[in-house]
């Protein structure tokens, strides 16, 4: 039977290799020199592409650097949603969570985050198939604002060619008859031409009064064309918007798409948006498509990355960026890897690497 002295000498040794396990797998955790880290991602165009089991793209590129600071091995795999991302690293399936995921305080009761690594937003997707020509053309010519335009054009020139025939009527009855039946039809001859060429066409006032207006008359139809101009072109630009859809406050009662548990199906919840949920992008997209939606919102960078790539032709980001956003790296709450990706974050956007990364993605800032 052991002794008190022995059975302390024993405990007293025990204790001491506790101490160096533990206090060697919290360095190990700290260095990553020999732990392996466990990365979940999703995928999340142009951050996250996935092709063969093989991930790739911004948020990619930025963790391989990241690691490589650190001196840590790690392996990757591919999760659904944010929010499961999000379950994945509270459940310690996943040391850590990188994407394109949002930085929000609700999150933030769950999760902890890195530093912001990319500032984002939310923009509006559009089918450019939404409209027919033919609806198109139907629209031009019932518009308001190019009958009114017409009306101002048409009011304008019928004074200017009663006020230079009344004028020209004695002393330049061979242009401009006495008769007011004829020679108001001369009379307006003259003032289309001059609305139309700046100058006096084959009719030209000779009295000094009808010279004087003749003049005023030219002048006022270099703004009269420019104003026409003006107003035909607002009208197809309008037209071009896909539904007037260009912000927010253009939405009204239409419907819009995004995906469920995410920071734009949040945010337009808070401005009452008439919203249609989905399970991920894709199917949000599809159904703008189909036309069960009038828009999609969703994060700026993967809408913009889809209308130069696949969509093509077919859809078109329109308005500016809007509910501006952080993305971050995602830890558990009190994770000893924040800290030191931290560091790291900041050491590589000191020495150049970050913007490197940046620029191979997106181009220069």
């Amino acid at each position: 039977m052991l002794s008190v002295r022995k059975l302390l000498g024993v405990l007293g040794i025990g204790s001491l290799l506790l101490g160096v396990w533990w206090g060697d797998n919290t360095i190990l955790a700290q260095t990553g020199t020999t732990k392996k880290v466990i990365v979940a991602t999703k995928i999340f165009p142009p951050l996250v592409f996935e092709e063969k089991g093989k991930y790739t793209g911004f948020s990619i590129d930025l963790w391989e650097a990241v690691a490589k600071q650190l001196n840590w091995e790690w392996e990757i795999y591919g999760e659904k949603t944010v929010d499961d991302l999000l379950s994945a690293v509270e459940g310690g399936i996943a040391d850590v969570a990188i994407a394109g995921v949002t930085i929000t305080a609700e999150r933030d009761k769950r999760v902890d985050f890195s530093y912001p690594y990319f500032e984002s937003g939310l923009q509006i997707l559009v089918s450019t198939r939404g409209i027919l020509p033919v609806k198109n053309l139907v629209s031009f010519i019932f518009s308001p604002l190019l009958w009114t335009t017409i009306a101002i054009v048409l009011v304008s020139t019928f004074i200017a060619a009663n006020v230079v025939w009344w004028l020209e009527r004695e002393k330049n009855a061979e242009m401009f008859p006495r008769d007011y039946n004829r020679g108001i039809v001369e009379s307006l001859w003259w003032a289309v031409v001059t609305l139309v060429t700046v100058g006096y066409g084959d009719k030209t006032p000779k009295s000094i009064p009808g010279r004087i207006v003749a003049t005023i008359w030219m002048f006022s139809s270099v703004l009269l064309i420019s104003y026409f101009t003006a107003s035909i072109t607002s009208i197809l630009t309008v037209q071009q918007l896909s539904g007037n859809i260009g912000s927010l406050e253009d939405f009204g009662d239409k419907l819009i798409g995004t995906v469920a548990n995410t920071f734009a199906a949040d945010y337009l919840k808070s401005q009452k948006a008439n919203l249609l949920l989905f399970e991920n992008i894709n199917e949000a997209i599809a159904a703008l498509q189909q036309g069960k939606v009038r828009a999609v919102v969703y994060d700026a960078p993967v809408l913009r990355h889809y209308a130069i790539t696949k969509g093509r032709s077919r859809v078109r980001v329109v308005g500016g960026v809007f509910a501006r956003q952080s993305y971050g790296i995602v830890f558990r709450q009190d994770s000893p890897y924040r800290e030191l990706v931290n560091r790291a974050l900041l050491t590589i956007q000191e020495d150049g690497t970050y913007e490197r990364i940046y620029q191979k993605w997106f181009g220069a800032q």
